[in-house]
């Protein structure tokens, strides 16, 4: 059953990464409590997998950038939530009408 809410472990749109995060530590800390052990490098494939439909082109930086054996959860999932919060303001700002140039 843990291994199949790894496996079904994917973000929605209205979902945050936040909230994905949540549901991954809940479901490792089940299976740790079984005694399985979903070791970090699995855990980072997990979540990668789960944002493919959503951030496909930050799963292909991350991807091509990083050392997925390597990457600790916590650096990604911290990754993740700046990319989310710069893709909500980006809304925001043109939602609101403003322009929003960086140089």
């Amino acid at each position: 059953m843990l291994t199949s809410g790894f496996e079904s472990l994917r973000i929605h749109e209205s979902k945050t990464i936040e909230e994905l995060y949540g549901k991954l530590c809940n479901l490792s800390n089940q299976a740790l409590a079984l005694g399985e052990e979903h070791f970090n490098a699995k855990l980072v494939r997990n979540v990668i997998r789960s944002l493919l439909v959503r951030f496909p082109n930050k799963v292909i930086t991350i991807e091509k950038t990083k050392d997925l054996g390597r990457l600790a959860i916590n650096e990604l999932i911290d990754s993740l939530q700046t990319f989310e919060v710069n893709i909500n303001k980006a809304k925001c700002s043109r939602t609101k009408g403003g322009i929003n140039i960086a140089l």
